[in-house]
């Protein structure tokens, strides 16, 4: 038996974590709010994909957690540090990229999402209480920040054809989440 190789990459991540969002959301239009815990932590695997695959325009290091930037590989920062590096003007790839507006996408509420993913995902959620509100506004954030970086930032470098499935995924979204 031959050994099969296995890789993934940042723009299937970002594209699976869309639609899984989006099926999250469309059940949850439905009445299944057990889907929110999963819209959350889709609309955070959305946010990390999308904030690594703009920092790798820069540099593929600027994704990965400090200790192993002398590696090829190594785990993908948490999104409040990717935010940060989003910030810095220094890491824009061209010229006309965009840094995040610290006003519209406040660090507080990158925090928040990366706090409540961990719960959801290192912890029991059941004892913790959330409003449906609370964590509506989380996964609109999410899709904000997302549509920000995909369509807005010109900060990542993608073929035509992925770039059309993200742009149309998010229109998606957001047409759901005005729905919801």
């Amino acid at each position: 038996m031959t050994e099969k190789l296995v890789s993934f990459d940042l723009e299937t991540d970002l594209t699976m974590s869309l639609e899984c969002l989006s099926d999250a959301i469309s059940r949850i239009s439905n009445g299944n709010d057990y889907y929110l815990k999963w819209a959350v932590i889709y609309g955070h695997n959305s946010v990390q994909s999308a904030m690594c695959l703009a920092l790798i325009t820069s540099d593929s290091r600027l994704v990965r957690k400090r200790d192993s930037y002398d590696a090829e590989y190594g785990d993908l920062d948490n999104v409040e540090w990717l935010y940060e590096k989003l910030r810095k003007e220094e890491f824009l790839p061209y010229v006309n990229s965009l840094v995040f507006d610290s006003h519209r996408f406040q660090k507080q509420e990158v925090c928040r999402l990366q706090t409540v993913r961990n719960k959801f995902i290192h912890q029991h959620p059941c004892s913790y209480i959330f409003t449906f509100e609370e964590l509506m506004e989380l996964i609109d954030f999410s899709v904000n920040i997302v549509e920000f970086l995909v369509n807005e930032s010109e900060r990542l470098a993608m073929t035509g054809d992925l770039k059309s499935q993200l742009e149309g995924l998010l229109e998606k979204l957001s047409t759901q989440l005005t729905n919801v």
